[in-house]
């Protein structure tokens, strides 16, 4: 005989999820200890990916300079902020480097960011690629199409 199949129901995907995402590493780190997450959820994941690219747009707005360096500085910070213990009320993109300056001066960084499975922190990288080639794509084609809207030949096409 077969075994009936239940109907797929949030409590039992809950309790999949959480014993998914259970495991959890300690590190000590002086007098103090962190918990890091050791794998990542996808729904934190795309969290710190949106608060990333609102942090990037922000600087943007404000004329800050936002290289190479500080994104990748930023995605190191906002992955400890999401996937640590780590107590911060960082919020603005400059709080978020210097909570990794101040890690990096206590000599914490390196220990923490050793700690972590590095095929998690490879994939919020390439989520965070991912999200940046699609918003640049998207401003580049609505460029596109404010240039040819605006431009004289765009005016002639519509006589």
């Amino acid at each position: 005989m077969s075994k009936k199949e239940k109907n797929l129901s949030l409590p039992q995907v809950k309790r999949q999820n959480n014993q998914i995402y259970k495991d959890k590493k300690r590190i000590v780190l002086g007098q103090s200890k962190l918990d890091l997450d050791m794998i990542f959820r996808p729904s934190k994941t795309n969290e710190l990916t949106a608060e990333f690219i609102g942090l990037m747009q922000q600087a943007m707005k404000e004329a800050k300079p936002f290289d190479a360096g500080a994104a990748m500085g930023l995605t190191v910070a906002l992955v400890i902020r999401y996937f640590t213990s780590i107590e911060t009320n960082a919020k603005t993109c400059e709080e978020h480097l210097d909570m990794l300056r101040q890690l990096k001066d206590a000599g914490y960084l390196d220990t923490i960011m050793d700690a972590f499975e590095l095929s998690e922190v490879e994939r919020v990288f390439e989520e965070i690629q991912r999200s940046i080639t699609s918003l640049t794509a998207e401003v580049n084609k609505s460029l596109q199409n404010e240039f040819v809207d605006h431009s004289p030949e765009g005016d002639q096409a519509d006589a």
